[in-house]
Formats: C-alpha cells, structure tokens, sequence
C-alpha cells in the first residue's frame, strides 16, 4: 500500500491517502472541502520537498524559506 501526501488548491488542507497501486483521479479528493483540484506533494525521507512552509527553515550554509535568511547565509536572498 503506498502513502499519497496531497494538499488542496481550493482550502490549503494538507492530507494523506493510502491506496494499492498508483494513485487514482477519483481518490483525490479533498477531505475538508470535498474540492478536487489537489496537488500532489512529493516526500522524501524526513519531509516534504519542493512546498514553502510558514515558518522560516533554514539548513547551515543554505536558504531560508520564505527568504528570510540571516546575513552570513549562502543564498542569495540574505538581507
């Protein structure tokens, strides 16, 4: 069985199917809202990738999310 992490477009919810097999058109579906345009969030080992949180997470030598990197950061954003 695999895990599915999906977030909804239409309300922001965040959720999770679990489905046999490849995930399916009909099984995304939005538990809070019942909208259908969902995304898919691909993870990896630890976490989400790819998705921009509210809270600023920034790894040594690397980037803020949203951008609110200290000074002595490596990226470019750094105020």
């Amino acid at each position: 069985m695999a895990s599915y992490d999906l977030k909804c477009r239409s309300c922001g919810e965040e959720f999770e199917v679990f489905q046999l097999g490849f995930l399916k058109e009909e099984a995304k579906v939005c538990p809070s809202c019942g909208g259908r345009d969902v995304e898919q969030r691909y993870t990896g080992f630890g976490g989400v990738l790819g998705l921009r949180s509210s809270e600023p997470s920034c790894m040594e030598g690397g980037c803020c999310q949203p951008h609110n990197c200290p000074s002595s950061s490596s990226c470019g954003y750094a105020g």
